[in-house]
């Protein structure tokens, strides 16, 4: 059996991204991941024993950078700077934006702050959040 396509769609989506376009003369720029909120973007997964957490953040500097832990948040902070390519440059596409970010995630369960370890190299900051001892599954032997 064969998929045909469904032109009603093809015209819907044009007509997002008109309007879209249209707007962004009167509100600035179409909207991006950053001003979503959604950056620096993550992976956060865990192996039972460890949430891993990599951001993605490049061209920032390490000094910049701010990890922090409290209660059952994890926030990662700081600032990425780009260099301008001078006064008589004009741009043809701008994607990457520079500045302050600040990005919060949850945490799924405890984890012992006190073994938490955060390395940023060749552009990705990587947290280990080792799990809290209380949090650990255990088996409960029956009598």
């Amino acid at each position: 059996m064969a998929f045909a396509a469904w032109p009603f769609l093809d015209e819907r989506w044009r007509y997002n991204d008109d309007l879209l376009r249209g707007l962004s003369n009167y509100f600035g720029a179409r909207p991006t991941a950053r001003s979503a909120g959604v950056f620096p973007p993550l992976n956060f997964y865990d192996d039972g024993t460890t949430l891993m957490v990599r951001a993605e953040i490049p061209g920032a500097n390490r000094k910049t950078l701010e990890v922090t832990s409290q209660a059952d948040q994890l926030t990662i902070r700081g600032e990425r700077r780009i260099t301008t390519p001078g006064a008589n440059a004009n741009y043809h596409r701008r994607e990457r934006e520079e500045g302050q970010f600040r990005r919060v995630v949850t945490l799924p369960y405890p984890v012992d702050a006190e073994k938490i370890r955060a390395t940023y190299q060749n552009g990705v900051l990587e947290v280990l959040l080792p799990r809290a001892a209380e949090s650990l599954p255990r088996q409960i032997p029956i009598q």
